[in-house]
Protein backbone atom coordinates (compact mmCIF):
# COMPACT_ATOMS: atom_id res chain seq x y z
CA UNK A 1 0.00 0.00 0.00
CA UNK A 2 1.42 3.31 -0.70
CA UNK A 3 1.75 6.10 1.93
CA UNK A 4 -0.46 8.15 -0.68
CA UNK A 5 -3.91 7.77 -2.96
CA UNK A 6 -1.74 9.45 -5.67
CA UNK A 7 1.92 9.54 -5.10
CA UNK A 8 4.12 11.86 -6.89
CA UNK A 9 6.49 13.28 -5.01
CA UNK A 10 10.00 12.83 -6.78
CA UNK A 11 11.58 10.54 -4.19
CA UNK A 12 11.45 9.11 -2.29
CA UNK A 13 8.71 7.48 -4.34
CA UNK A 14 6.55 4.53 -3.60
CA UNK A 15 8.15 1.10 -3.18
CA UNK A 16 8.42 -1.51 -5.68
CA UNK A 17 6.56 -4.47 -4.34
CA UNK A 18 9.18 -7.00 -4.92
CA UNK A 19 11.60 -4.40 -2.50
CA UNK A 20 8.47 -4.59 0.25
CA UNK A 21 9.17 -8.21 0.37
CA UNK A 22 13.12 -8.33 0.91
CA UNK A 23 12.88 -5.07 3.18
CA UNK A 24 10.37 -7.67 5.10
CA UNK A 25 13.04 -10.56 5.56
CA UNK A 26 15.84 -11.03 8.43
CA UNK A 27 19.18 -11.23 7.42
CA UNK A 28 22.24 -12.37 9.32
CA UNK A 29 25.76 -9.92 9.49
CA UNK A 30 27.28 -9.00 6.38
CA UNK A 31 30.15 -8.82 8.41
CA UNK A 32 30.54 -12.71 8.29
CA UNK A 33 28.17 -14.21 5.68
CA UNK A 34 29.64 -15.34 2.56
CA UNK A 35 25.90 -14.68 1.16
CA UNK A 36 26.21 -10.68 1.90
CA UNK A 37 29.17 -10.44 -0.23
CA UNK A 38 27.60 -12.50 -3.28
CA UNK A 39 24.37 -9.91 -3.46
CA UNK A 40 26.81 -7.03 -3.24
CA UNK A 41 28.92 -8.51 -6.19
CA UNK A 42 25.52 -9.06 -7.54
CA UNK A 43 23.95 -5.76 -6.99
CA UNK A 44 27.01 -3.49 -8.05
CA UNK A 45 27.50 -5.16 -11.39
CA UNK A 46 22.77 -4.72 -11.75
CA UNK A 47 23.62 -1.10 -11.18
CA UNK A 48 26.62 -1.04 -13.80
CA UNK A 49 24.54 -2.48 -15.89
CA UNK A 50 22.21 0.62 -15.66
CA UNK A 51 24.77 3.28 -15.75
CA UNK A 52 26.42 1.73 -18.65
CA UNK A 53 29.86 0.95 -17.30
CA UNK A 54 32.31 -1.69 -16.83
CA UNK A 55 34.05 0.00 -14.25
CA UNK A 56 33.74 -0.49 -10.54
CA UNK A 57 30.43 0.78 -8.89
CA UNK A 58 30.40 1.00 -5.08
CA UNK A 59 27.31 0.61 -2.98
CA UNK A 60 27.58 2.66 0.23
CA UNK A 61 24.77 2.52 2.91
CA UNK A 62 22.78 6.67 2.80
CA UNK A 63 21.00 8.31 0.59
CA UNK A 64 22.67 10.03 -2.44
CA UNK A 65 23.59 13.02 -0.93
CA UNK A 66 26.58 10.57 0.35
CA UNK A 67 27.72 10.00 -2.49
CA UNK A 68 27.59 13.13 -4.15
CA UNK A 69 29.75 14.25 -1.32
CA UNK A 70 31.98 11.26 -0.71
CA UNK A 71 33.11 11.49 -4.56
CA UNK A 72 34.07 15.47 -4.19
CA UNK A 73 35.55 14.87 -1.32
CA UNK A 74 38.03 11.69 -2.27
CA UNK A 75 38.90 13.34 -5.32
CA UNK A 76 39.69 16.83 -4.77
CA UNK A 77 41.94 18.79 -1.94
CA UNK A 78 41.89 22.30 -0.74
CA UNK A 79 42.94 24.54 -3.60
CA UNK A 80 42.33 22.51 -6.37
CA UNK A 81 40.09 24.01 -9.74
CA UNK A 82 36.98 22.88 -10.81
CA UNK A 83 34.42 23.76 -13.29
CA UNK A 84 31.02 23.02 -12.56
CA UNK A 85 28.04 23.58 -14.86
CA UNK A 86 24.92 24.08 -13.80
CA UNK A 87 21.63 24.27 -14.66
CA UNK A 88 19.40 24.47 -11.64
CA UNK A 89 19.84 24.06 -7.76
CA UNK A 90 21.68 20.48 -7.78
CA UNK A 91 24.37 22.04 -10.55
CA UNK A 92 25.16 25.16 -8.71
CA UNK A 93 25.11 23.23 -5.65
CA UNK A 94 27.90 20.98 -6.36
CA UNK A 95 30.37 24.24 -7.15
CA UNK A 96 29.31 25.22 -3.54
CA UNK A 97 29.72 21.72 -2.15
CA UNK A 98 33.39 22.16 -3.05
CA UNK A 99 33.75 25.30 -2.45
CA UNK A 100 33.03 24.37 0.83
CA UNK A 101 36.21 22.61 1.53
CA UNK A 102 38.83 24.77 0.20
CA UNK A 103 38.05 24.20 -4.01
CA UNK A 104 38.61 27.02 -6.63
CA UNK A 105 35.76 26.57 -8.49
CA UNK A 106 34.46 28.77 -11.61
CA UNK A 107 30.67 28.26 -11.80
CA UNK A 108 29.41 28.17 -15.75
CA UNK A 109 25.27 28.76 -14.19
CA UNK A 110 23.36 28.57 -17.09
CA UNK A 111 19.52 29.63 -17.07
CA UNK A 112 17.47 27.54 -14.79
CA UNK A 113 14.52 26.76 -17.34
CA UNK A 114 17.25 25.36 -19.70
CA UNK A 115 19.21 22.29 -20.82
CA UNK A 116 22.53 22.96 -21.59
CA UNK A 117 23.11 23.55 -25.06
CA UNK A 118 25.57 23.14 -27.89
CA UNK A 119 25.89 26.63 -27.95
CA UNK A 120 26.42 26.98 -24.10
CA UNK A 121 29.77 24.56 -24.85
CA UNK A 122 32.18 27.53 -25.63
CA UNK A 123 31.52 29.43 -22.48
CA UNK A 124 32.54 25.31 -20.51
CA UNK A 125 35.71 25.42 -23.46
CA UNK A 126 36.58 28.68 -22.09
CA UNK A 127 36.44 28.23 -18.30
CA UNK A 128 38.20 24.62 -18.76
CA UNK A 129 41.53 26.11 -20.83
CA UNK A 130 41.41 29.47 -18.72
CA UNK A 131 41.73 27.24 -15.59
CA UNK A 132 42.84 23.73 -16.07
CA UNK A 133 40.69 22.03 -13.31
CA UNK A 134 40.78 18.77 -11.87
CA UNK A 135 37.46 17.91 -12.11
CA UNK A 136 34.11 18.90 -14.31
CA UNK A 137 30.58 18.50 -12.65
CA UNK A 138 27.23 18.52 -14.25
CA UNK A 139 24.32 17.20 -13.09
CA UNK A 140 22.00 14.67 -15.58
CA UNK A 141 18.89 15.72 -14.23
CA UNK A 142 17.65 18.71 -12.50
CA UNK A 143 15.00 17.24 -10.68
CA UNK A 144 14.22 21.29 -9.10
CA UNK A 145 14.07 22.63 -12.97
CA UNK A 146 12.59 18.99 -14.52
CA UNK A 147 15.18 19.29 -17.01
CA UNK A 148 17.42 16.85 -18.71
CA UNK A 149 20.92 17.85 -19.71
CA UNK A 150 22.98 16.20 -22.50
CA UNK A 151 26.31 14.73 -20.52
CA UNK A 152 27.46 13.32 -23.87
CA UNK A 153 28.40 16.53 -25.01
CA UNK A 154 30.49 18.00 -22.00
CA UNK A 155 31.80 14.23 -21.69
CA UNK A 156 33.56 14.93 -25.32
CA UNK A 157 34.76 18.69 -24.11
CA UNK A 158 36.64 16.76 -21.22
CA UNK A 159 38.04 14.20 -23.05
CA UNK A 160 38.99 16.67 -25.63
CA UNK A 161 40.51 19.17 -23.36
CA UNK A 162 41.87 16.62 -21.12
CA UNK A 163 40.23 17.16 -17.77
CA UNK A 164 41.02 14.19 -14.96
CA UNK A 165 38.08 13.95 -13.86
CA UNK A 166 34.26 14.12 -14.80
CA UNK A 167 31.71 14.11 -12.24
CA UNK A 168 28.06 13.86 -13.09
CA UNK A 169 24.78 13.40 -10.40
CA UNK A 170 22.49 11.06 -12.24
CA UNK A 171 20.57 10.58 -8.75
CA UNK A 172 17.00 11.64 -10.31
CA UNK A 173 17.71 10.24 -13.95
CA UNK A 174 19.21 6.44 -13.18
CA UNK A 175 17.02 3.77 -14.27
CA UNK A 176 14.51 6.06 -15.56
CA UNK A 177 16.39 7.73 -18.21
CA UNK A 178 19.67 6.19 -20.70
CA UNK A 179 22.55 7.21 -19.10
CA UNK A 180 26.18 5.75 -20.70
CA UNK A 181 29.29 6.08 -17.68
CA UNK A 182 31.70 4.95 -20.31
CA UNK A 183 30.70 6.26 -23.51
CA UNK A 184 30.26 10.00 -22.35
CA UNK A 185 33.54 9.81 -20.53
CA UNK A 186 32.42 10.23 -17.34
CA UNK A 187 35.12 8.69 -13.83
CA UNK A 188 32.48 9.44 -11.25
CA UNK A 189 28.59 8.36 -11.89
CA UNK A 190 26.57 9.09 -8.70
CA UNK A 191 22.95 7.68 -7.96
CA UNK A 192 20.66 7.19 -5.29
CA UNK A 193 17.86 4.62 -3.73
CA UNK A 194 14.82 6.67 -3.52
CA UNK A 195 14.23 7.48 -6.86
CA UNK A 196 13.93 5.32 -10.25
CA UNK A 197 14.82 2.09 -8.32
CA UNK A 198 11.67 2.39 -5.89
CA UNK A 199 13.69 1.63 -2.82
CA UNK A 200 14.07 3.52 0.63
CA UNK A 201 16.39 6.29 0.59
CA UNK A 202 19.11 4.13 1.99
CA UNK A 203 22.01 3.68 -0.40
CA UNK A 204 23.89 5.30 -2.51
CA UNK A 205 26.32 4.18 -5.13
CA UNK A 206 28.83 5.52 -7.44
CA UNK A 207 30.90 4.56 -10.43
CA UNK A 208 34.05 4.84 -10.35
CA UNK A 209 36.80 5.08 -13.27
CA UNK A 210 40.30 3.66 -13.25
CA UNK A 211 41.31 7.62 -13.45
CA UNK A 212 39.46 8.31 -10.48
CA UNK A 213 40.26 5.58 -8.22
CA UNK A 214 43.98 6.58 -8.92
CA UNK A 215 42.92 10.48 -7.92
CA UNK A 216 41.72 8.89 -4.32
CA UNK A 217 44.66 7.29 -3.42
CA UNK A 218 46.67 10.45 -4.01
CA UNK A 219 43.72 12.24 -2.08
CA UNK A 220 43.89 9.95 0.69
CA UNK A 221 40.61 11.05 1.80
CA UNK A 222 39.06 8.82 5.05
CA UNK A 223 36.54 10.21 6.10
CA UNK A 224 32.58 7.98 6.38
CA UNK A 225 31.73 9.20 3.05
CA UNK A 226 35.71 8.13 1.80
CA UNK A 227 34.97 5.82 -1.54
CA UNK A 228 38.30 4.66 -1.61
CA UNK A 229 37.81 2.18 1.34
CA UNK A 230 35.12 0.45 -0.52
CA UNK A 231 37.43 -0.48 -3.49
CA UNK A 232 38.02 -3.92 -2.19
CA UNK A 233 35.14 -5.16 -0.48
CA UNK A 234 34.09 -7.76 -3.38
CA UNK A 235 37.54 -8.82 -3.55
CA UNK A 236 38.16 -9.50 0.17
CA UNK A 237 35.13 -9.48 1.65
CA UNK A 238 35.26 -6.77 4.37
CA UNK A 239 33.06 -3.91 3.96
CA UNK A 240 34.88 -0.32 5.89
CA UNK A 241 31.77 -0.23 8.14
CA UNK A 242 28.49 -2.22 8.97
CA UNK A 243 27.02 -2.61 5.65
CA UNK A 244 23.61 -2.86 5.15
CA UNK A 245 22.24 -5.80 4.01
CA UNK A 246 18.58 -4.71 3.87
CA UNK A 247 19.52 -1.37 2.14
CA UNK A 248 21.63 -3.69 -1.19
CA UNK A 249 18.79 -6.04 -0.83
CA UNK A 250 16.41 -3.75 -1.67
CA UNK A 251 18.87 -2.00 -4.31
CA UNK A 252 19.02 -5.42 -6.08
CA UNK A 253 15.16 -6.08 -6.22
CA UNK A 254 14.89 -2.57 -7.48
CA UNK A 255 17.22 -3.49 -10.60
CA UNK A 256 15.81 -6.89 -11.38
CA UNK A 257 12.14 -5.35 -11.44
CA UNK A 258 13.78 -2.97 -14.64
CA UNK A 259 15.31 -5.88 -16.14
CA UNK A 260 12.58 -8.04 -15.87
CA UNK A 261 10.47 -5.20 -17.27
CA UNK A 262 13.18 -4.46 -19.91
CA UNK A 263 15.46 -1.46 -19.60
CA UNK A 264 14.34 0.27 -23.46
CA UNK A 265 10.92 -0.44 -22.19
CA UNK A 266 11.38 1.10 -18.49
CA UNK A 267 12.99 4.20 -20.37
CA UNK A 268 9.39 4.43 -22.50
CA UNK A 269 6.93 3.71 -19.61
CA UNK A 270 8.90 6.75 -17.88
CA UNK A 271 8.84 8.48 -21.49
CA UNK A 272 5.17 8.23 -22.36
CA UNK A 273 4.24 9.13 -18.89
CA UNK A 274 5.97 11.99 -18.77
CA UNK A 275 4.36 13.01 -22.29
CA UNK A 276 0.80 12.39 -20.76
CA UNK A 277 1.86 14.57 -17.54
CA UNK A 278 2.55 17.54 -20.17
CA UNK A 279 -0.33 17.09 -22.44
CA UNK A 280 -2.70 17.28 -19.58
CA UNK A 281 -1.14 19.98 -17.83
CA UNK A 282 -1.36 21.90 -21.03
CA UNK A 283 -4.75 21.11 -21.20
CA UNK A 284 -5.55 22.54 -17.87
CA UNK A 285 -4.30 25.72 -18.78
CA UNK A 286 -0.90 25.02 -16.80
CA UNK A 287 2.35 26.13 -17.93
CA UNK A 288 5.63 24.36 -17.99
CA UNK A 289 8.38 26.28 -15.86
CA UNK A 290 11.16 24.85 -18.48
CA UNK A 291 11.84 27.12 -21.72
CA UNK A 292 10.43 25.39 -25.07
CA UNK A 293 13.95 24.67 -26.36
CA UNK A 294 14.75 22.73 -22.93
CA UNK A 295 14.56 19.11 -22.68
CA UNK A 296 12.07 17.88 -19.89
CA UNK A 297 12.99 15.11 -17.75
CA UNK A 298 11.58 11.84 -17.71
CA UNK A 299 10.87 11.53 -14.48
CA UNK A 300 9.75 14.74 -13.30
CA UNK A 301 7.26 17.64 -14.15
CA UNK A 302 7.87 21.19 -13.01
CA UNK A 303 5.06 23.72 -13.70
CA UNK A 304 4.06 26.85 -12.50
CA UNK A 305 1.38 27.39 -9.53
CA UNK A 306 -2.11 28.28 -10.66
CA UNK A 307 -2.62 31.97 -10.29
CA UNK A 308 -4.64 32.67 -7.30
CA UNK A 309 -2.46 30.36 -5.16
CA UNK A 310 0.39 30.51 -2.75
CA UNK A 311 1.96 27.29 -2.56
CA UNK A 312 0.91 25.89 0.90
CA UNK A 313 -2.78 26.64 -0.62
CA UNK A 314 -1.87 25.01 -4.01
CA UNK A 315 -0.34 21.63 -1.83
CA UNK A 316 -3.45 21.17 0.73
CA UNK A 317 -5.80 21.91 -2.24
CA UNK A 318 -4.19 19.04 -3.72
CA UNK A 319 -3.74 16.51 -0.81
CA UNK A 320 -7.48 17.00 -0.16
CA UNK A 321 -8.22 15.52 -3.88
CA UNK A 322 -5.44 12.37 -2.60
CA UNK A 323 -2.24 14.23 -4.85
CA UNK A 324 0.91 14.15 -2.92
CA UNK A 325 3.53 16.20 -4.84
CA UNK A 326 5.83 19.00 -3.63
CA UNK A 327 7.40 22.33 -4.41
CA UNK A 328 10.95 23.44 -5.47
CA UNK A 329 13.55 25.38 -3.98
CA UNK A 330 16.17 28.71 -5.11
CA UNK A 331 14.26 30.81 -7.71
CA UNK A 332 11.61 28.08 -8.05
CA UNK A 333 9.98 28.32 -4.52
CA UNK A 334 6.72 29.69 -4.40
CA UNK A 335 6.14 29.23 -7.60
CA UNK A 336 6.61 26.06 -9.11
CA UNK A 337 5.10 22.66 -8.20
CA UNK A 338 6.81 19.16 -9.55
CA UNK A 339 5.04 15.97 -10.33
CA UNK A 340 7.41 13.11 -9.60
CA UNK A 341 6.51 10.27 -12.62
CA UNK A 342 9.38 8.07 -11.52
CA UNK A 343 9.98 4.33 -10.52
CA UNK A 344 6.66 2.35 -9.31
CA UNK A 345 5.03 6.01 -9.67
CA UNK A 346 5.79 6.42 -13.54
CA UNK A 347 2.09 4.81 -14.35
CA UNK A 348 -0.46 5.91 -17.24
CA UNK A 349 -3.26 4.79 -14.27
CA UNK A 350 -1.48 7.33 -11.60
CA UNK A 351 -0.95 10.14 -14.28
CA UNK A 352 -4.55 10.02 -14.83
CA UNK A 353 -5.63 10.10 -11.83
CA UNK A 354 -2.95 13.18 -10.54
CA UNK A 355 -4.67 15.14 -13.17
CA UNK A 356 -8.05 14.45 -12.48
CA UNK A 357 -6.98 15.65 -9.17
CA UNK A 358 -5.43 19.00 -10.57
CA UNK A 359 -8.71 19.66 -12.38
CA UNK A 360 -10.63 19.20 -9.43
CA UNK A 361 -8.82 21.28 -7.81
CA UNK A 362 -9.46 24.20 -10.14
CA UNK A 363 -13.19 22.84 -10.70
CA UNK A 364 -12.59 21.80 -14.35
Amino acid sequence: MSYAPIPMVPGPVALHEDVIAVLGRDYGSGQVESDFLCLYDATSRSIGKLMGTKDDVVLMTGEGMLALWGALKSCLKPGDHVVSVGTGVFGDGIGEMAESFGCIVEKVSLPYDCSIRESDLAAVEEAIRRVKPVMLTAVHCETPSGTLNPIGLLGKLKKDLGVPLFYVDTVAGLGGAPVHMDEWNVDLMLGGSQKCLSCPPSMSMVGVSAAAWERMKEVNYQGYDAILPFRTVRTDGRCPYTPNWHGVAALYAGTQAIFKEGMDAAFARHEAVAAQCRAGLAELGIKLWTAPDAVNAPTVTAAMIPEGFTWPEWKEALRRHGLICTGSFGPMDGKVFRLGHMGTQAQPYLMEQALDAIAATLGK
